[in-house]
């Protein structure tokens, strides 16, 4: 597990979690497939390109649908059909969805976007702060990288290290409701959070908005199209694990 807070999550021992009931995971799934379905609409009136991921993806192949079990949705833009799609949403969609991005969404702290559905509400460890807090889908973004070996390992390392600060700076943040969460956790997931937290703690002078604009921009700053590296930093297994050549992937 080391370090990772993803996993840390994903091992938290404590009896006053819930757990959806098959019924309410079935109506969750309807409705990100409705979500999926307006989307669509919108991408392809548009000529936006898009591709199903992590998860998502292995369902459509595997199960023809949701992996059972599954909660969420990831689609996959590269940057962009991405910045088409932030300029079409408010004539197409704005009515019934909102649009939360780590460009323009105050106190957000994530650096993909998400497409949430109005009148429903379903509120993340990431909504705190957040009353827009609707159902939503997870858009990911495929960001070109640098053919030259060292100018690709600093894209990475910068990446890597403004996503860890981010994220130490969230757990900062959220750090009581956090710390509730993990009283009954063993010593290693209690010693990964403090020390998340810790590291937040040093970062006061620089403002949650900030850093997601700024581990943003790093993410982006590679404007060749045709590289032949394309990653998606914000993705679980982060920048290098998440690197693959742009032929076979974004076709």
């Amino acid at each position: 597990m080391g370090l990772s807070t993803v996993s840390a999550f994903k091992n938290i021992d404590n009896n006053d979690l819930k757990v959806l009931t098959n019924s309410q995971l079935k109506k969750l799934q309807s409705t990100l497939l409705s979500i999926v379905k307006d989307f669509d609409k919108v991408c392809k009136k548009n000529n936006i390109e898009y591709s199903l991921g992590g998860g998502t993806c292995l369902g459509a192949i595997r199960h023809n649908g949701f992996i059972p079990w599954d909660d969420d949705m990831d689609l996959n833009l590269t940057r962009t059909e991405y910045n088409k799609f932030r300029k079409v949403f408010k004539k197409e969609l704005s009515e019934k969805y909102w649009l939360t991005t780590p460009e323009d969404t105050k106190k957000y702290g994530l650096g993909f976007a998400r497409l949430r559905k109005k009148n429903t509400i379903y509120k993340s460890r990431e909504d705190k702060n957040n009353d827009e807090c609707g159902i939503y889908i997870d858009l990911f973004i495929i960001e070109n990288t640098y053919n030259n070996i060292i100018l690709r390992f600093l894209h990475g390392f910068l990446s890597l290290l403004f996503g860890l600060l981010l994220s130490c700076k969230n757990f900062f943040i959220n750090r009581e409701e956090y710390l509730k969460l993990i009283k009954k956790s063993s010593l290693k997931i209690k010693t990964i959070f403090r020390i998340t937290i810790f590291i937040g703690f040093l970062l006061f002078w620089i403002s949650q908005d900030n850093l997601t604009k700024a581990w943003n921009t790093i993410n982006s700053m590679c404007k060749d199209n045709n590289s032949k590296y394309v990653t998606i930093p914000v993705g679980r297994k982060h920048f290098f694990k998440e690197l693959t050549k742009r032929d076979g992937f974004c076709d």
